[in-house]
């Protein structure tokens, strides 16, 4: 009983130990963040003038002059938050002042060195720091690092800055196939790093799609979505019929965005085997406005999906008068009794969300209009006509 007694007493006395030991870290750990939080303010109070000048000089011509005391290992890091923050927010002319002028203080050369630090958060930060500089000369250095690196996060770091700082397509290239085939497969985030390249990627994108890999196949359908104003290949169609539904998704939303689709492309998507498909069309006919592709959409008001069902309900309450009219037709029964309640559902929403509308005489006019359209089909008695 004693012995136990006394393990106990050993055990709350190690205890308080360990809390006192966390609590006096926690604290000194506070103590320094405040004092470096001090120390930088204070630093940054001195650049305060320069900064100012800076802001007033950006939009003329001349070259931005560096500040006339040569800067410590310190001050080079708070000054340099601030002018990244704003070569972040800018573009054109005025981005490339701010990063002539990083180059003239030299955080370019400050961070190359940080990149050789053997500490791996430092070489992670300067790895940031020089893609947001665009540092070319550092691009093959940060190859090396990232063949190095262990694949986790940290390697979307270095994947990045590489992106932002390549000035060769096919370094991009194999950049990507690098992180498909090393990675944890997370397309849209491939596809979004190779977007930080400044660099014209469409060749890249498209070379892509002639791939066997399927995820390579993935990274160029998704990347193309913001080259819409170019042709885009003719095997384009041939992806919606693909084994991996992954890429029969993603071909459909190329297709949608480019709008090279012909009526009959469009019947035949809106029957699509995949539900998912039929939704995305249903959607777009709505949100793009489409009215002459109205008709289409009585039979996915009547689809076995309910998702897709309400989705082309949806749109053709987006698509006006016409599409008023079709939810109408739906509801009292002229194509069946499939989707008659979900036709019954968007009419009275619409017509209750055109009361509330009724200030402007434009809206005026659309609700009673629709409200004619109601009544021709229901009467002029009706529960919902009374209620209005």
């Amino acid at each position: 009983m004693f012995i136990n007694l006394q393990a106990a007493y050993w055990m709350i006395g190690i205890l308080l130990m360990l809390m006192l030991t966390v609590a006096v870290i926690t604290l000194i750990i506070k103590l320094n963040k405040k004092r470096f939080k001090k120390k930088e303010e204070k630093c940054l109070s001195g650049f305060r003038s320069y900064l100012d000048y800076l802001q007033i000089q950006l939009d003329n011509e001349a070259r931005l002059r560096s500040p006339r005391n040569p800067l410590s290992y310190f001050e080079k890091e708070v000054l340099q938050k601030t002018l990244l923050q704003w070569v972040d927010r800018l573009d054109g002319i005025h981005r490339q002042k701010l990063l002539t002028l990083c180059e003239d203080i030299g955080l370019i050369e400050h961070n190359r060195k940080r990149l050789r630090s053997r500490w791996t958060i430092t070489r992670i930060d300067a790895a940031y720091h020089l893609g947001i500089l665009r540092d070319s000369g550092s691009t093959p250095e940060l190859f090396s690092m990232l063949y190095q690196e262990k694949f986790k996060s940290s390697v979307y770091i270095i994947a990045r800055s590489i992106a932002q700082t390549s000035k060769e397509p096919n370094e991009i290239k194999g950049l990507i196939q690098y992180l498909v085939e090393n990675g944890n497969e997370n397309i849209h985030l491939i596809a979004d790093i190779s977007k930080e390249s400044s660099l014209d990627l469409r060749s890249v994108y498209v070379s892509f799609l002639y791939e066997e890999q399927a995820q390579l196949n993935k990274v160029g359908l998704i990347s193309l979505q913001d080259q819409i104003e170019l042709d885009l290949p003719e095997n384009i169609h041939s992806f919606v019929q693909s084994d991996d539904k992954g890429i029969r998704i993603l071909a459909a939303k190329l297709l949608m965005t480019s709008m090279v689709l012909k009526e009959q492309d469009i019947r035949e998507y809106l029957q699509f085997p995949d539900w998912e498909i039929r939704n995305l069309f249903t959607e777009w006919i709505g949100n793009s406005e489409l009215i002459q592709y109205a008709e289409l959409l009585k039979d996915r008001v009547q689809d076995s999906n309910w998702l897709v069902s309400r989705s082309s309900a949806k749109s053709l309450v987006q698509l006006g008068s016409r599409g008023f009219e079709i939810l109408c037709e739906i509801a009292v029964g002229l194509y069946g009794e499939r989707g008659r309640k979900v036709a019954n559902e968007f009419i009275e929403e619409d017509l209750k969300q055109s009361i509330d509308r009724f200030s402007q005489l434009n809206d005026m006019t659309v609700y009673n209009n629709k409200l004619y359209t109601y009544q021709k089909y229901f009467g002029k008695n009706d529960d919902l006509t009374k209620a209005i």
